[in-house]
């Protein structure tokens, strides 16, 4: 899309949907995931001077024994603290809830595979399927969503169009649930670019309310990551987790 900015935008705030970034460019690589988000913003936006970043996301739960995941986001958010970055947390809400099964496919039901036990296994999940019947079996899952980083997201950026504290603003996120935010802060003479995770994931509403829109790549995150070991003013040092590479 035509960018439709001028020469009149002097600075620009970046509003982070960290988990959406996450989940539509960063959950296969993590080479990428030591992500320098101040670096990113300004290559994004290189002709508005960069004013403040905000990150919205959530603090993980341990989803089994062992899981380290939190740790790793922890870290990773000191390291955005240090650089300069607002971080503004919601809350993930861990639910168990009873889920149908999409086949009866013995290979796609669990991980790890059931074992075939000469048949057996595959027997017992058609039988359910029957039983079933003319619904599907369902299994008792746990599921973890993250509340509270989108509505954050709309609020802060519409407090600050609203208070002129910044004449354009950045947008990453495909949550099309930002669309009437993004709208509101067009309506009201600010300039919004919207770069979206995911090339998958571009909601039509998001489009239409943006001032330009674009996809993110993987080259612009390549280009923006932080040392291997990262230094705070104070000198101490904060490194990269070990499976980020």
């Amino acid at each position: 899309m035509q960018d439709k900015s001028n020469s009149t935008q002097k600075n620009f705030n970046a509003y982070i949907d960290g988990f959406n970034l996450y989940k539509g460019a960063l959950e296969d690589r993590p080479d990428l995931k030591w992500l320098d988000l101040i670096g990113l913003c300004r290559d994004l936006m290189p002709n508005i001077i960069l004013n403040k970043v905000y990150y919205f996301a959530a603090p993980l739960k341990n989803r089994f024994p062992g899981d380290n995941a939190n740790e790793k986001q922890a870290t990773y958010l000191r390291v955005l603290e240090h650089s300069g970055i607002e971080i503004v947390l919601g809350h993930f809400r861990r639910d168990a809830s009873w889920q149908r099964l999409t086949t009866k496919s013995r290979t796609q039901t669990l991980q790890p595979v059931l074992p075939s036990m000469i048949g057996i296994s595959q027997l017992a999940l058609n039988r359910s399927w029957d039983a079933a019947s003319p619904d599907v079996p369902k299994a008792n899952i746990w599921t973890h969503k993250e509340k509270g980083s989108d509505v954050n997201l709309a609020s802060y950026l519409l407090r600050d169009i609203y208070k002129k504290a910044c004449d354009s603003a950045l947008v990453i996120s495909g949550d099309s649930d930002l669309a009437t935010a993004i709208r509101f802060s067009t309506e009201e003479g600010a300039y919004i670019k919207v770069v979206f995770p995911n090339r998958n994931r571009v909601p039509d509403a998001l489009k239409r309310a943006a001032g330009s829109f674009e996809t993110l790549r993987t080259q612009e995150l390549r280009n923006n990551q932080f040392s291997e070991t990262y230094f705070t003013k104070s000198g101490r040092q904060i490194r990269r987790p070990a499976t980020w590479n």
